[in-house]
């Protein structure tokens, strides 16, 4: 069975801004997100392709119960703004079904790590998009430069490392 992930905003948005939106469901996982991070996408083009995705079955929009909803708004308050709604939403749903979280968000990160979550950022998916043969090393190291030069907050001695590794491998 897929393993699934839970996507915060900033992966999609990266991602679709390198042109790799559709090439992430291509790897073999199942790729789930929630109503709330849907609703942070406000660009018309992203908008246009993630629900495109959606469409087409290969990226799930999970929504919440009103239960659970007010579970969400209380970790949000107890949290004490530090981190967002949707940003809750994102780990409640990974610690309630068990699954990895894919997010770009230091203090998502730190966060749901503390609740012994798996969290992955965006190079995991470099990482699997060339593991996967999605796309080629040469591909990846062209994307991830790219990648660099709109968000800088991005680990740079990470993003070098795969680079030189991938450039050396034609």
């Amino acid at each position: 069975k897929m393993e699934i992930i839970v996507n915060d905003t900033n992966i999609f948005i990266d991602l679709h801004s390198i042109g790799l939106l559709s090439q992430l469901c291509d790897l073999p996982y199942e790729i789930r997100t929630v109503d709330f991070v849907m609703a942070e996408i406000v660009d018309n083009r992203q908008q246009e392709d993630m629900g495109r995705l959606v469409k087409e079955g290969k990226i799930t929009v999970e929504s919440f119960t009103a239960e659970e909803l007010i579970e969400i708004v209380n970790e949000h308050v107890a949290v004490s703004g530090n981190l967002s709604i949707p940003d809750c939403s994102v780990c409640y749903y990974a610690r309630k079904h068990d699954i990895t979280l894919l997010t770009g968000d230091r203090q998502l990160r730190r966060y749901a790590e503390s609740h012994n979550l798996t969290v992955h950022g965006i190079l995991f998916i470099f990482d699997e998009l060339v593991a996967h043969s999605v796309i080629s090393p040469e591909v990846a190291a062209g994307k991830l430069k790219e990648l660099y030069s709109i968000n800088v907050r991005l680990p740079k001695s990470e993003i070098q490392r795969r680079i030189d590794r991938w450039s050396n491998d034609t």
